[in-house]
């Protein structure tokens, strides 16, 4: 079997000296896995990189041996991605939470298209923005989407069983852990602040818990929450 495709490296662990083994979102085949043989030498070290997009070609000769990866960098992290900690760890959280929650023999298009476009607007001054706009995308094409027209200044809080948007004045009776506050100032007005974007953590915090992590053998990836530390703590000074 031979496949060629564009993707993004999410994963990389060293498999004996010199090579690699990897996985790839990518854009037609969704996840892909292979070694890279000779990932680490010095021609190769700079493209096999997590956050890295490449062209890739994987060949399978064996059903019983994992297949070989072969590819050039298409896109590299720019260097002022490398010099601010806040976008680095950005692009390693969200291939971290790939990571653990994309499965194999399923595509991700939708994802696949909003992560490239996260990582090319980090330039902008709202990057932060744009990754609100990511959570729900991929969120919404795992099966968790929020109805974004339905939210509005009073009907802002969303039953974290079934997603569904309420007033909360409707429902006295609910539990506090029953519920969670959507961004809505984020999300609709691009209000940044400390308010909103700690909401927009724990909204994606419950859902990932509720739904995706709860039978599954990983947990939320340190990385993530390492960058909601730094996230918060700079706006909160």
């Amino acid at each position: 079997m031979n496949t060629s495709d564009e993707g993004l490296i999410i994963y990389t662990k060293n498999i004996k000296e010199k090579n690699l083994y990897i996985k790839i979102l990518t854009q037609k085949n969704g996840l892909c896995t292979g070694i890279v043989y000779g990932g680490k030498s010095k021609k190769n070290n700079s493209i096999y990189q997590v956050g890295n997009f490449i062209n890739f070609n994987l060949l399978k000769k064996n059903e019983n041996l994992p297949p070989s990866i072969s590819g050039d960098i298409i896109s590299p992290l720019s260097s002022f991605i490398y010099d601010d900690k806040y976008k680095l760890y950005l692009i390693l959280s969200c291939c971290s939470i790939f990571n653990s929650t994309i499965k194999e023999n399923q595509i991700y298009t939708d994802i696949y298209i909003e992560t490239k476009k996260l990582i090319s607007n980090l330039s902008k001054k709202k990057w932060f923005y744009e990754f609100s706009n990511w959570i729900l995308i991929y969120l919404s094409e795992i099966g968790y989407g929020i109805e974004i027209s339905k939210i509005n200044q009073k009907k802002r809080f969303i039953n974290i069983d079934n997603l569904t948007i309420f007033d909360l004045n409707e429902f006295s009776n609910l539990k506090n852990n029953d519920y969670i506050e959507f961004p809505f100032e984020l999300i609709v007005n691009k209000t940044i602040n400390y308010k909103q974007c700690n909401l927009l953590f724990n909204f994606f915090e419950c859902i990932l818990l509720k739904h995706i992590y709860n039978n599954s053998k990983y947990n939320i990836p340190n990385m993530y929450f390492d960058f909601k530390t730094i996230v918060l703590q700079r706006l909160d000074n």
